[in-house]
């Protein structure tokens, strides 16, 4: 596991570093966490996505995680002003390390913070560049790519709201998209907003506007 050779970890804090295992569904962390509870996490394996939850009770998906990200890192580096939660795709696998760990070794290190820093860049030039690629492809390419990511066991079941809020994209544009996918059979409804995935044919759609 890479982040056991990172410069910045004190060899005797590596004794309070343990792997956290999460089911899909499960809630790995919640900013509603303050620094003397909060933990940060490294994922090493799974899916998570980063849900935000408003005053009225609306949900927005705001990015997907994948292994080498962290999070929970936010509450360390800043005061969180909005709710969140992150939570699990799938079986998830994290290292957890405790806030003693980070506010005794992390948050004094000069190697960590830089890394840390760099890693916020990078995930905002990736927020970005998706934003670009929204403006550029079809709507078609961006929602199989988003369906993908957010799969679990060959269903998807995301509420449509969430849906058009991530993507931006209207009601009726989102279920026309979906009435085609079930054409050409990349999608098959087997409930409610819930569909069975024809994961090849998506992933073959999704490349497309990579290969473009």
């Amino acid at each position: 596991m890479k982040i056991i050779n990172y410069n910045f970890y004190h060899r005797q804090s590596l004794t309070v570093v343990f792997l956290t295992h999460f089911k899909n569904g499960d809630i790995i962390t919640t900013s509603e966490s303050n620094n003397l509870t909060a933990r940060l996490y490294y994922m090493v394996k799974g899916r998570a996505k980063v849900i935000f939850l408003s005053q009225e009770g609306q949900t927005n998906l705001i990015q997907f995680l994948k292994p080498n990200d962290w999070t929970g890192e936010l509450e360390f580096l800043t005061t969180e002003n909005t709710s969140k939660q992150v939570i699990a795709i799938g079986d998830t696998m994290c290292i957890t390390i405790p806030n003693v760990l980070v506010n005794q070794y992390l948050l004094t290190n000069v190697d960590y913070l830089k890394k840390m820093n760099q890693y916020l860049t990078r995930k905002l030039l990736e927020r970005t560049d998706m934003m670009i690629v929204g403006q550029s492809y079809p709507f078609k390419f961006r929602l199989a790519s988003f369906i993908l990511a957010d799969t679990y066991r060959g269903e998807y079941s995301e509420p449509q709201a969430v849906v058009m809020a991530y993507l931006g994209i209207s009601y009726r544009h989102l279920l026309n998209t979906y009435q085609q996918f079930e054409m050409a059979q990349l999608l098959i409804k087997v409930g409610r907003n819930r569909y069975r995935v024809n994961t090849a044919k998506l992933k073959q759609l999704a490349g497309k506007a990579i290969s473009r």
